[in-house]
């Protein structure tokens, strides 16, 4: 779990930097998409990552809806799940890993979600803003290749 935390500090350390050249990248009132949600209607949806795969494969979301993404390792791999683009085309509110050990990172936008071999866990809680169809893919080199690949359309 420690070390779940430890990768996204710093991610979201990393991204801290980048973040002020890339302002135009992303959603400027983030911060007030994710107040007026109504996080008591939220949306949680499950992906396991498993040694090859997503599953589900391809997600379809509402615009405008609040999500909570839970990102469970169910394979004998360490995995990612990258989607840059989409990443940087929601409002986010935190990315966690689970009580009572884990913890939350907050920044503007993340690249990638690692979830660490055999129950690795990541929870990540965004708005869903622009409308698109975006690429998921695990970046482990021949991971895509083997089938770790999908879509997120948000209509």
């Amino acid at each position: 779990m420690r070390n779940s935390l430890i990768t996204l500090a710093v991610s979201g350390a990393l991204l801290a930097a980048p973040a002020f050249a890339l302002a135009a990248d992303y959603i400027a009132n983030a911060g007030e998409i994710v107040k007026a949600a109504n996080w008591e209607k939220v949306e949680t949806i499950t992906i396991e990552l498993d040694d090859y795969s997503f599953a589900p494969q391809s997600l379809k979301l509402k615009a405008r809806q609040p999500y909570r993404l839970v990102i469970k390792n169910v394979g004998e791999h360490d995995h990612y799940y990258t989607a840059e683009k989409f990443f940087r085309s929601v409002a986010w509110r935190k990315v966690q890993t689970p009580k009572p050990n884990g913890g939350e990172v907050k920044a503007p936008f993340f690249t990638a979600l690692e979830a660490y071999k055999e129950g690795g866990v990541v929870e990540a809680f965004f708005v869903t803003v622009d409308k698109g169809t975006f690429e998921v893919l695990c970046t482990i080199e021949g991971h895509k290749d083997k089938g770790m690949h999908g879509t997120i359309t948000v209509e």
